[in-house]
């Protein structure tokens, strides 16, 4: 008769007892060391246990085996009070009360949601979905409050939309303390000075004031809440919504200086003249020469078009070179004097430069950008997508910390490692192959 060995890693103390074929899964009959002595939480008496077995035995869901459910089958214990006759269940410690599966087996639900959905998951372990949002809520209660012995020195907020056309708003507050790996630490309903304030309240009392620098868009309600609770922090804010504005602007000006020449063009030569201003808009460095000498020959037309594109080539290396805010300030002070005797209208821009200096010009002393922020924004409407959109900012909170906080779980392997074992693999191989 053959025989076959399964090798199960178990937590401490529990032992398997027997085997036996359980519905299309494979049932393990458990056994775990019980109390000696047992407090009633009815009446408060402490006393020997008085151990009692229910008559059916319990089973409840543990990973799988070969690809098959696994369970842990057993009789469930409970203690009978001397003085009050109060029947109280003995919880193993593999499990939580009043839930039919195993913490390990909960790990792996939350490890097979990363870059998945609630029912995808619950198809694929043969689940409800309600069981799987069931399971996140438990696992990540904890995840809700920030650790208040964390050191956190730098932040990010940020408003995100949940679903199109729907006035359905949350803010989110980005650990940036390591800049590789930022961590979301708050998600609020709402993209006003109240939501930052939410996120914001979530620091302790010792944290906020280790708070160094927070990046927050312009014209957003995030900085009002920042000056009120981060009294230690400067305002950072990152060149690409600097350049953004200052694009924004310089393309404003542009089209009235082409408007009259565009008038006077006919069908084929607008075609032509946008495949110009798209030219305009990039680099230099990576035009042809064709487009380059198109582009010349535009200027010739417009001459107040060079100017407008000598000024912005020279905004980019201002951000590019400065090597402090000092220089910074200077060569955007002699920018907007040479804007202004050229007669180029760039105004709104510098109205804007005036309103947001301090927190512009501190980019420049340590060149901290928003990138992390953006791309944490990114994964989030990347979610959004996926779920068809989202109705609640505690939603989208769980989806952040599965997808990003606890990425590392799912991937298991770092860059490095999987380049070490490929390279193993190469080794391994090349001997072998012709």
């Amino acid at each position: 008769m053959a025989s076959v060995t399964i090798e199960v890693d178990l937590p401490p103390g529990v032992e398997i007892t027997a085997y036996e074929r359980y519905q299309d899964g494979h049932g393990f009959e458990v056994r775990w060391p019980l109390p000696e002595r047992c407090r009633c939480e009815r009446c408060g008496h402490e006393e020997k246990a008085h151990i009692e077995f229910k008559t059916t035995p319990q089973a409840i869901r543990d990973l799988d085996v070969w690809g098959q459910p696994g369970f842990w089958i057993y009789q469930a214990p409970f203690h009978r009070c001397g003085r009050c006759d109060y029947r109280q269940h003995l919880i193993p410690p593999f499990k939580r009360k009043d839930v039919s599966y195993t913490y390990r087996f909960e790990h792996l639900v939350l490890r097979s949601l990363i870059g998945s959905t609630a029912e995808e998951v619950a198809r694929r372990l043969g689940i409800s979905a309600e069981t799987v949002e069931r399971i996140v809520a438990y696992q990540l209660a904890e995840e809700r409050q920030i650790d208040p012995t964390r050191v956190i020195t730098d932040i990010g907020l940020d408003e995100l939309s949940l679903k199109k056309r729907h006035r359905l708003y949350v803010t989110l507050m980005t650990d940036l303390s390591d800049p590789a790996r930022p961590q979301i630490l708050a998600v609020a309903r709402g993209k006003d000075t109240a939501a930052a304030q939410k996120c914001l309240d979530l620091l302790s009392e010792e944290q906020r004031p280790q708070v160094r620098t927070h990046r927050v868009d312009m014209g957003s309600a995030d900085p009002a809440a920042c000056a009120t609770r981060l009294k230690n922090s400067r305002a950072v804010t990152d060149r690409f919504h600097v350049a953004k504005r200052f694009n924004e602007v310089v393309d404003a000006h542009r089209k009235k200086l082409t408007r009259e020449y565009k008038a006077k063009l006919n069908r084929a030569e607008r075609k032509a003249f946008r495949s110009q201003m798209w030219a305009f808009r990039r680099d230099p460095e990576g035009l042809t020469a064709e487009e380059q000498q198109a582009l010349e020959g535009l200027f010739e037309v417009i001459p107040a078009l060079k100017e407008l594109y000598r000024v912005r080539l020279r905004f980019k290396a201002i951000f590019d070179t400065a090597r402090d805010r000092t220089t910074a300030a200077r060569w955007l002070r002699q920018l907007r004097h040479e804007t202004e005797q050229l007669g180029l209208d760039l105004s709104p821009f510098f109205e804007t430069y005036d309103r947001w200096k301090t927190a512009i010009l501190n980019y420049f002393d340590a060149r901290q950008t928003s990138a992390a922020v953006e791309g944490i924004n990114n994964k989030a409407r990347v979610i959004t997508k996926r779920t068809y959109g989202l109705k609640s900012a505690q939603s989208l909170w769980n989806r952040l910390i599965l997808d990003l906080n606890r990425a590392s779980e799912a991937i298991g392997w770092t860059i490095e490692q999987i380049g070490q074992i490929a390279q193993g693999l190469k080794v391994l191989f090349d001997s072998s192959c012709t």
